[in-house]
């Protein structure tokens, strides 16, 4: 039986679109390719989610790179957690489940600017705990950072359900014994969750 939810944020809370954010930040068309080439997809945003760098560090290396947007480079990374939007339909989900009852979880491969951003999020109001790859220097689908949430929180696999947007990570949660679902937008997890008995059918 299915007592604890437990999310992904990056495509499944939050709306990630790095490529659409920096179109729309840096108006050179050059210049946002470069960024988000450098930045979103270089070795340094990977290491910012495992907690092996920091924020400068990460910045440097990246305007080392491409020295003629360094400025770009900057803005980027100081103003990235304003384009996550919250995903359509989450909140009010988030919300459905915990008045009946559930507690939720957060499991997310995230960079510790997390910490400075999620109290402002409406969704995480919602939320009972948070387990974030740069904080605990573990990544999905790495085993170890589901066990992680396991025993911090006292959950017990089998009655938790993962939410994640990416197979990969679905597939990693299975290795501990959590059953995993691949979200494919609120209104099919909705539905899954209500055939699935976590929420009421419709109409009752």
């Amino acid at each position: 039986m299915i007592k604890n939810i437990i999310f992904d944020m990056g495509n499944v809370l939050s709306d990630y679109q790095p490529q659409k954010y920096v179109n729309q930040i840096i108006s050179d068309p050059g210049a946002a390719e470069a960024v988000y080439h450098e930045l979103f997809l270089g070795p340094e945003w990977k290491q910012l989610d495992e907690g092996t760098i920091s924020e400068e560090d990460a910045v440097a290396q990246v305007q080392a790179r491409i020295p003629r947007y360094a400025e770009q480079v900057r803005h980027a990374m100081e103003n990235w957690h304003c384009m996550m939007i919250p995903m359509p339909g989450m909140t009010e989900l988030a919300a459905e489940l915990k008045k009946k009852g559930y507690p939720l979880y957060l499991l997310s491969n995230a960079s510790l600017r997390f910490f400075k951003y999620y109290r402002n999020v409406e969704v995480f109001r919602y939320f009972d705990g948070f387990v974030i790859s740069a904080k605990e220097k573990l990544v999905k689908p790495n085993p170890a950072i589901y066990r992680c949430l396991l025993e911090r929180f006292r959950l017990k696999a089998a009655e938790c359900l993962f939410i994640d947007d990416l197979q990969e990570n679905i597939d990693g949660v299975a290795r501990v014994g959590i059953p995993g679902h691949r979200f494919q937008g609120a209104e099919e997890l909705e539905k899954h969750f209500r055939k699935s008995g976590i929420l009421e059918p419709c109409g009752k």
